[in-house]
């Protein structure tokens, strides 16, 4: 019996549906998985990536319908994103991508059920209104109280925005689940450390991390190794101090933030690239829940407000890329305002007067 059902009617991210849904997934896992039945779709049908094929070698053979709506699932796998002209203009294709990090089955589980949850028209409200208030105001702020970390974001139309939310037109892809809007002081694939984000102060870690290691099967035991080092940021913060983008400082706020440090210091001595910060990302997926294990489907966390993530390093540029959650900075604008981040509780001023105002 199939372990991974999928439900084509749910898959809202499409919006109109096509003719045709499309599930692919490498050939060697086709059998755990199924299609519920659908009645918004003429045609559901489940299709293979073989093991010497890539997802632009299906999409051009006559196995993918010209006009479809496609989801990719390959739990072992790397799959790299299609060109455009392999898409083609009639297809809408989406993609969880699950072989940079060691997904498990139950992670696998969980995140199609996010996918299917998630409302592509809320998202995408989400973001216009993140992208309105950053259009309105030069910097942002980047504060974590309790840590007493303060930064600022210079915000600039010459980095590369980048925004995966919302419904799908003809001819565009996306990652699921969605909820992400992110900045890259240039093209995002185009890595070059030359190029900088404009951010100065301290920013405090907190949060599960991720530690992607693109296609590369020789790096397995050691990215299991810094991800096992780096997760103690998920209970215990970490503080780091940007002078232009670049980090200049390192340190715990208590004793089990050591190892953390300790690694970070050691992947800079090896590459002094993983000093620069190179992706301002803010999640914004509200249904998602960061999940145990070094899985990169966790980087789409938006809780109620979204969530500032900081990214550095690119697959194969570097060995690793980094991704680390900020679940307790707030970011507000030149006003003060709350753009993302946890809303700080309404504090009621209270007074004692001696008579009643009767």
């Amino acid at each position: 019996m199939a372990q991974f059902v999928v439900h084509p009617d749910r898959h809202h991210v499409f919006g109109n549906p096509s003719e045709t849904f499309l599930l692919l997934t490498q050939a060697d896992r086709v059998a755990d998985f199924s299609l519920a039945p659908s009645t918004r779709y003429s045609r559901a049908a489940i299709g293979t990536i073989e093991a010497d094929e890539s997802l632009d070698d299906v999409l051009r053979s006559d196995r993918c319908p010209a006009s479809a709506d496609i989801f990719v699932v390959c739990p072992d796998r790397f799959v790299t994103s299609p060109e455009p002209a392999s898409l083609g203009p009639g297809r809408r294709l989406v993609a969880m991508p699950c072989g940079s990090t060691p997904v498990t089955d139950a992670q696998v589980a969980y995140f199609l059920t996010v996918v299917e949850s998630t409302d592509p028209v809320t998202l995408e409200a989400r973001a216009d209104r993140l992208f309105g208030a950053l259009s309105e105001t030069p910097y942002v702020w980047l504060t974590a109280p309790r840590e007493a970390t303060s930064a600022t974001f210079a915000i600039s139309g010459d980095y590369e925005w980048n925004q995966q939310a919302g419904t799908l037109g003809p001819g565009e892809q996306q990652i699921a689940p969605s909820g992400e809007a992110s900045a890259a002081p240039t093209g995002l694939y185009r890595f070059d450390t030359s190029q900088r984000l404009d951010v100065n102060g301290t920013i405090t870690l907190l949060g599960a991390p991720i530690v992607h290691r693109g296609d590369d099967p020789d790096c397995v035991e050691e990215q299991a190794t810094l991800f096992k080092d780096l997760d103690a940021l998920r209970e215990n913060p970490v503080i780091m101090t940007f002078t232009n983008g670049l980090v200049t400082d390192v340190r715990p706020t208590d004793p089990a933030g050591k190892g953390v440090v300790a690694a970070l210091t050691d992947l800079y001595a090896a590459d002094e690239a993983y000093r620069v910060l190179w992706e301002f990302g803010i999640g914004l997926n509200p249904v998602l829940r960061q999940q145990p294990g070094n899985c990169g489907l966790n980087e789409m966390f938006g809780a109620n407000n979204g969530v500032v993530h900081l990214g550095f390093g690119l697959t194969p540029t570097t060995r690793y890329a980094l991704t680390f959650t900020c679940a307790d900075t707030v970011m507000t604008d030149e006003a003060g305002t709350t753009i993302a981040g946890p809303v700080p509780p309404r504090r009621l001023v209270r007074r004692r007067t001696p008579d009643c105002g009767c």
